[in-house]
Protein backbone atom coordinates (compact mmCIF):
# COMPACT_ATOMS: atom_id res chain seq x y z
CA UNK A 1 0.00 0.00 0.00
CA UNK A 2 1.32 3.33 -1.56
CA UNK A 3 1.84 6.40 0.70
CA UNK A 4 -0.11 9.50 -0.37
CA UNK A 5 1.91 12.52 -0.55
CA UNK A 6 1.25 14.86 2.45
CA UNK A 7 -1.02 11.84 3.85
CA UNK A 8 0.23 11.85 7.86
CA UNK A 9 -2.82 10.14 9.06
CA UNK A 10 -2.78 7.64 11.57
CA UNK A 11 -2.76 4.10 9.97
CA UNK A 12 -5.28 1.85 10.54
CA UNK A 13 -7.74 1.10 13.51
CA UNK A 14 -7.34 -1.80 15.28
CA UNK A 15 -10.74 -3.93 15.35
CA UNK A 16 -9.50 -7.02 16.79
CA UNK A 17 -7.72 -7.27 20.01
CA UNK A 18 -4.62 -7.67 18.26
CA UNK A 19 -2.97 -8.46 14.78
CA UNK A 20 0.36 -9.99 14.08
CA UNK A 21 2.04 -9.94 10.85
CA UNK A 22 5.34 -11.33 9.81
CA UNK A 23 7.16 -9.94 6.60
CA UNK A 24 10.00 -10.52 4.69
CA UNK A 25 11.52 -8.18 1.77
CA UNK A 26 14.05 -6.30 0.10
CA UNK A 27 11.28 -3.33 -0.47
CA UNK A 28 12.77 -0.74 2.06
CA UNK A 29 10.65 1.14 3.43
CA UNK A 30 9.53 4.60 1.74
CA UNK A 31 7.25 5.74 4.39
CA UNK A 32 6.40 9.03 6.05
CA UNK A 33 6.19 10.33 9.65
CA UNK A 34 2.72 8.81 11.11
CA UNK A 35 1.22 7.61 14.27
CA UNK A 36 -1.06 4.69 15.34
CA UNK A 37 -4.38 4.25 17.95
CA UNK A 38 -2.93 1.09 19.04
CA UNK A 39 0.64 0.22 20.48
CA UNK A 40 2.97 -1.00 18.04
CA UNK A 41 5.87 -4.05 18.69
CA UNK A 42 8.16 -4.62 16.25
CA UNK A 43 10.81 -8.16 16.57
CA UNK A 44 13.38 -7.52 14.27
CA UNK A 45 14.07 -11.18 12.79
CA UNK A 46 17.02 -10.29 10.32
CA UNK A 47 17.88 -6.29 8.87
CA UNK A 48 19.66 -3.23 9.79
CA UNK A 49 18.04 0.19 9.56
CA UNK A 50 17.04 3.36 11.92
CA UNK A 51 13.82 4.00 13.53
CA UNK A 52 12.90 7.59 13.98
CA UNK A 53 10.54 7.74 17.24
CA UNK A 54 8.98 10.30 18.76
CA UNK A 55 11.85 12.40 17.74
CA UNK A 56 14.74 10.09 18.26
CA UNK A 57 16.48 7.86 16.19
CA UNK A 58 18.01 4.46 16.97
CA UNK A 59 20.23 2.29 15.00
CA UNK A 60 18.35 -1.40 14.92
CA UNK A 61 19.75 -4.35 14.14
CA UNK A 62 18.78 -8.03 14.26
CA UNK A 63 16.96 -9.00 17.74
CA UNK A 64 15.99 -5.83 18.47
CA UNK A 65 12.66 -5.08 20.10
CA UNK A 66 10.64 -2.01 19.21
CA UNK A 67 7.63 -0.30 20.90
CA UNK A 68 5.49 2.41 19.80
CA UNK A 69 2.98 3.78 22.22
CA UNK A 70 -0.64 5.36 20.72
CA UNK A 71 -0.37 8.52 18.80
CA UNK A 72 3.34 8.45 18.48
CA UNK A 73 5.33 9.97 15.94
CA UNK A 74 7.85 7.24 14.12
CA UNK A 75 9.03 6.40 11.21
CA UNK A 76 11.57 3.46 9.92
CA UNK A 77 14.07 3.87 8.12
CA UNK A 78 15.84 0.41 6.09
CA UNK A 79 17.62 0.25 2.30
CA UNK A 80 15.98 -1.11 -0.08
CA UNK A 81 17.98 -4.43 -1.13
CA UNK A 82 18.29 -5.05 2.09
CA UNK A 83 16.94 -7.76 3.93
CA UNK A 84 14.21 -6.77 6.68
CA UNK A 85 12.54 -10.14 8.27
CA UNK A 86 10.29 -8.74 11.17
CA UNK A 87 7.05 -9.47 13.20
CA UNK A 88 5.08 -6.50 13.94
CA UNK A 89 2.23 -6.90 16.87
CA UNK A 90 -0.54 -4.40 16.63
CA UNK A 91 -2.59 -4.36 19.95
CA UNK A 92 -5.46 -2.34 20.85
CA UNK A 93 -5.60 -0.54 24.45
CA UNK A 94 -8.99 -2.29 25.25
CA UNK A 95 -7.10 -5.53 25.22
CA UNK A 96 -4.49 -4.47 27.62
CA UNK A 97 -7.46 -2.96 29.82
CA UNK A 98 -9.51 -6.64 29.44
CA UNK A 99 -6.44 -8.02 30.99
CA UNK A 100 -6.55 -5.46 33.82
CA UNK A 101 -2.92 -4.16 33.38
CA UNK A 102 -2.21 -1.18 35.31
CA UNK A 103 -2.12 1.77 32.70
CA UNK A 104 1.78 2.79 34.50
CA UNK A 105 2.91 -0.61 33.77
CA UNK A 106 1.57 0.25 29.86
CA UNK A 107 3.02 3.92 29.83
CA UNK A 108 6.48 2.83 31.37
CA UNK A 109 6.88 -0.18 28.99
CA UNK A 110 6.02 1.90 25.93
CA UNK A 111 7.46 5.33 27.14
CA UNK A 112 9.52 7.40 24.80
CA UNK A 113 11.04 9.53 27.82
CA UNK A 114 14.00 6.90 27.77
CA UNK A 115 14.24 4.79 24.88
CA UNK A 116 11.61 2.66 22.58
CA UNK A 117 14.39 0.12 21.55
CA UNK A 118 15.23 -3.26 23.23
CA UNK A 119 18.55 -4.64 22.26
CA UNK A 120 18.33 -8.11 24.14
CA UNK A 121 21.36 -10.83 24.12
CA UNK A 122 21.45 -13.92 21.81
CA UNK A 123 19.20 -15.74 24.56
CA UNK A 124 16.49 -13.62 24.83
CA UNK A 125 16.24 -13.14 21.03
CA UNK A 126 15.45 -16.60 20.72
CA UNK A 127 13.07 -16.65 23.13
CA UNK A 128 10.59 -13.89 21.67
CA UNK A 129 11.43 -15.38 18.22
CA UNK A 130 9.76 -18.31 19.61
CA UNK A 131 7.03 -16.17 21.10
CA UNK A 132 6.57 -14.29 18.29
CA UNK A 133 6.33 -17.48 16.04
CA UNK A 134 4.09 -18.96 18.61
CA UNK A 135 1.31 -15.83 18.88
CA UNK A 136 1.46 -15.95 14.82
CA UNK A 137 0.26 -19.57 14.51
CA UNK A 138 -2.30 -19.45 17.49
CA UNK A 139 -3.39 -16.79 15.81
CA UNK A 140 -4.26 -18.49 12.32
CA UNK A 141 -5.38 -21.35 14.10
CA UNK A 142 -9.04 -22.80 14.14
CA UNK A 143 -8.15 -25.47 17.42
CA UNK A 144 -9.93 -25.08 20.41
CA UNK A 145 -8.86 -22.46 22.75
CA UNK A 146 -6.63 -20.77 19.62
CA UNK A 147 -8.07 -17.11 19.89
CA UNK A 148 -7.95 -16.84 23.88
CA UNK A 149 -3.51 -19.02 23.38
CA UNK A 150 -3.03 -16.00 20.96
CA UNK A 151 -3.97 -13.13 23.39
CA UNK A 152 -2.45 -15.08 26.10
CA UNK A 153 0.69 -15.20 24.14
CA UNK A 154 0.81 -11.53 23.50
CA UNK A 155 0.60 -10.34 27.55
CA UNK A 156 3.35 -12.66 28.02
CA UNK A 157 5.56 -11.33 24.99
CA UNK A 158 4.98 -7.82 26.78
CA UNK A 159 6.19 -9.20 30.43
CA UNK A 160 9.55 -10.48 28.79
CA UNK A 161 10.07 -7.18 26.78
CA UNK A 162 9.64 -5.48 30.22
CA UNK A 163 11.62 -7.94 32.53
CA UNK A 164 14.22 -7.72 29.68
CA UNK A 165 14.00 -3.64 29.43
CA UNK A 166 15.12 -3.97 33.48
CA UNK A 167 18.03 -6.26 32.88
CA UNK A 168 19.42 -5.17 28.97
CA UNK A 169 20.79 -2.47 27.87
CA UNK A 170 18.91 0.28 25.67
CA UNK A 171 20.12 1.11 22.00
CA UNK A 172 21.57 4.89 21.54
CA UNK A 173 19.92 7.15 19.72
CA UNK A 174 21.95 7.59 16.45
CA UNK A 175 21.27 10.78 15.59
CA UNK A 176 22.20 13.90 17.88
CA UNK A 177 19.86 16.18 19.92
CA UNK A 178 20.87 18.91 17.99
CA UNK A 179 19.26 17.76 14.56
CA UNK A 180 17.46 20.34 14.06
CA UNK A 181 14.37 18.78 12.53
CA UNK A 182 14.46 16.33 14.48
CA UNK A 183 14.44 19.45 17.65
CA UNK A 184 10.92 20.60 15.34
CA UNK A 185 9.43 17.45 15.67
CA UNK A 186 9.75 17.45 19.55
CA UNK A 187 8.64 20.85 19.93
CA UNK A 188 5.85 20.34 17.79
CA UNK A 189 4.33 17.37 19.84
CA UNK A 190 5.58 19.53 22.91
CA UNK A 191 3.11 22.15 22.21
CA UNK A 192 -0.14 20.32 20.89
CA UNK A 193 -1.85 21.85 23.41
CA UNK A 194 -1.19 25.25 22.18
CA UNK A 195 -2.30 27.15 19.29
CA UNK A 196 0.73 26.43 17.30
CA UNK A 197 0.73 28.22 13.78
CA UNK A 198 3.28 27.10 11.05
CA UNK A 199 4.56 30.04 11.40
CA UNK A 200 5.47 30.66 15.14
CA UNK A 201 6.80 27.16 14.81
CA UNK A 202 9.53 28.92 11.89
CA UNK A 203 9.64 31.83 13.82
CA UNK A 204 11.19 29.93 16.96
CA UNK A 205 13.59 28.27 14.73
CA UNK A 206 14.22 31.45 13.01
CA UNK A 207 13.24 30.40 9.76
CA UNK A 208 10.95 30.56 7.09
CA UNK A 209 7.92 29.10 6.53
CA UNK A 210 8.62 27.84 3.36
CA UNK A 211 11.84 26.67 4.06
CA UNK A 212 10.94 24.95 7.58
CA UNK A 213 8.25 23.00 5.18
CA UNK A 214 10.69 22.05 2.48
CA UNK A 215 12.94 20.67 5.03
CA UNK A 216 10.36 19.23 7.37
CA UNK A 217 8.86 17.37 4.16
CA UNK A 218 12.15 16.15 3.29
CA UNK A 219 13.02 14.74 6.92
CA UNK A 220 9.87 13.40 7.78
CA UNK A 221 7.95 12.19 4.54
CA UNK A 222 4.78 15.12 4.84
CA UNK A 223 4.14 18.67 5.28
CA UNK A 224 3.90 20.03 9.39
CA UNK A 225 0.90 21.62 8.78
CA UNK A 226 -0.44 18.43 7.70
CA UNK A 227 1.39 16.59 10.72
CA UNK A 228 0.16 19.14 13.33
CA UNK A 229 -3.84 18.77 12.20
CA UNK A 230 -3.76 14.99 12.15
CA UNK A 231 -1.65 14.95 15.61
CA UNK A 232 -4.73 17.37 16.90
CA UNK A 233 -7.13 15.24 15.43
CA UNK A 234 -6.13 12.30 16.60
CA UNK A 235 -5.60 13.54 20.39
CA UNK A 236 -8.92 14.57 20.37
CA UNK A 237 -10.76 11.88 19.14
CA UNK A 238 -8.99 9.72 21.82
CA UNK A 239 -9.70 12.22 24.29
CA UNK A 240 -13.46 12.54 23.25
CA UNK A 241 -13.39 8.52 23.77
CA UNK A 242 -12.17 8.67 26.95
CA UNK A 243 -15.03 11.04 27.93
CA UNK A 244 -14.25 14.63 27.28
CA UNK A 245 -16.52 16.44 25.68
CA UNK A 246 -15.82 17.46 22.24
CA UNK A 247 -15.36 21.55 23.24
CA UNK A 248 -13.42 20.93 25.82
CA UNK A 249 -11.01 18.84 23.39
CA UNK A 250 -10.94 21.00 20.74
CA UNK A 251 -9.48 23.81 22.68
CA UNK A 252 -7.07 21.20 24.64
CA UNK A 253 -5.52 19.93 21.32
CA UNK A 254 -4.76 23.56 20.14
CA UNK A 255 -7.43 24.62 18.13
CA UNK A 256 -8.75 28.28 18.18
CA UNK A 257 -11.72 28.04 16.53
CA UNK A 258 -14.56 25.02 17.71
CA UNK A 259 -15.95 24.99 14.00
CA UNK A 260 -12.60 24.68 11.92
CA UNK A 261 -12.65 21.43 14.62
CA UNK A 262 -15.39 20.07 13.07
CA UNK A 263 -14.70 20.34 9.56
CA UNK A 264 -11.13 19.06 10.03
CA UNK A 265 -12.86 16.45 12.09
CA UNK A 266 -15.44 15.45 9.42
CA UNK A 267 -12.98 15.75 6.85
CA UNK A 268 -10.53 12.98 8.71
CA UNK A 269 -13.48 10.39 10.18
CA UNK A 270 -16.51 11.29 8.38
CA UNK A 271 -18.95 12.41 10.75
CA UNK A 272 -19.49 15.16 13.10
CA UNK A 273 -17.25 15.24 16.97
CA UNK A 274 -19.63 13.56 19.60
CA UNK A 275 -18.94 12.19 23.49
CA UNK A 276 -18.53 8.65 22.71
CA UNK A 277 -17.50 6.27 25.97
CA UNK A 278 -15.71 3.34 24.97
CA UNK A 279 -16.22 0.31 27.42
CA UNK A 280 -13.20 -1.79 29.02
CA UNK A 281 -12.04 -4.47 26.84
CA UNK A 282 -13.65 -3.26 23.70
CA UNK A 283 -12.04 -3.24 20.13
CA UNK A 284 -10.44 -0.31 18.61
CA UNK A 285 -10.67 -1.16 14.92
CA UNK A 286 -8.56 -1.25 11.88
CA UNK A 287 -7.53 -1.66 8.72
CA UNK A 288 -4.68 -3.79 6.77
CA UNK A 289 -0.94 -3.56 7.76
CA UNK A 290 1.22 -0.46 6.94
CA UNK A 291 4.33 -2.23 5.82
CA UNK A 292 7.40 -0.66 7.84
Amino acid sequence: MEAKENDVKARGYLNESFKVFHNTDILGTDTPVHFHTFYKVTFVKYGRGSYMIDGRVYDIGSGDVILVGINVPHRPDFEKGELYDRYTLYISEGMLESFDIPECHITELFSSESANVIRPDRKEADRFISLMERIDTESRSSSYGAVLSARLLVIRFLIEAARCREESSLTVPLKNEDDRMLSVLRYVNENLSNSLSVKETASHFEMESEALNTSFKESFGCEIGEYMINRRLSKARQMILQGTGPAEACYECGYKSYPDFTKDYQNKYGSLPKLMTKEPGSDDGFSDYFPE
